[in-house]
């Protein structure tokens, strides 16, 4: 089996399905149906990964998969996916497992997506959604800088100048998202507080003005 036909099985929407599924199984882990809706969710906000792999296709390729897996003749896999998809499938046979994944994910394309106060979002959701506010958090908690605000405005001015108009601005708009998706000191603690300790809205528009400030100050 060549290394792309490998990827079919242990990169992409298999391997990270298979790894919530594997995650749920822990003690005190979230609910195999949550983490669906969540998986389902992160794509059908995303415009980009809608249109580069949509639910619909998701499903076909886990259906897909499981007839392979299935029939007389099974198809050789990357070494460890055997061992992944039984550590997901629990007690399911592999095949019927993929199936029913195929199955809900099916379902929930078809459901309303559910908010973030009905739903909380995950850790992973949250790293997926705001990777730029997460990666901020050096200028935040790293102790460099004596003076707080001082040390928002260096990171505010880290990228200048090739990388402000990607970066900062990405950074600006993720500030932005957050702060109206979580407007209350609770659901912003829910939402980003898993995967962003320190995240507040204080803190969220401190940097925001800073981010402000340096594009008025040099652009």
């Amino acid at each position: 089996m060549t290394a792309y036909t490998g990827a079919v099985f242990n990169n992409g929407s298999i391997r990270r399905l298979l790894d919530l599924a594997i995650d749920s199984r822990r003690t005190g882990g979230p609910s195999l149906e949550d983490e669906l809706v969540r998986f389902c969710r992160t794509i059908r906000n995303s415009p980009e990964a809608e249109w580069a792999i949509p639910l619909a296709t998701v499903s076909a390729l886990l259906d897909l998969l499981s007839e392979m897996l299935g029939s007389e003749n099974p198809p050789n896999v990357p070494a460890g996916f055997e061992q992944k998809l039984n550590d997901a499938s629990a007690e399911i046979a592999g095949p019927d497992f993929l199936t029913l994944l195929a199955g809900l994910i099916r379902m929930q394309d078809q459901e309303a997506m559910p908010n973030f106060e009905s739903l909380p979002m995950a850790a992973w959701e949250a790293r997926l959604m705001f990777p730029r506010i997460r990666q901020f958090s050096y200028w935040v908690d790293s102790g460099e800088y004596d003076d707080f605000e001082e040390g928002l405005r260096a990171g505010a001015a880290s990228e200048h100048p090739h990388g402000c108009h990607q970066e900062m601005s990405g950074l600006a708009a993720e500030l932005q998202k957050a702060l109206l998706l979580f407007p209350t000191p609770d659901s912003l603690r829910a939402g980003l507080g898993v995967a962003i300790p320190w995240a507040s809205e204080p803190i969220l528009h401190a940097i925001l003005r800073a981010i402000h400030i340096h594009f008025t100050e040099q652009h």
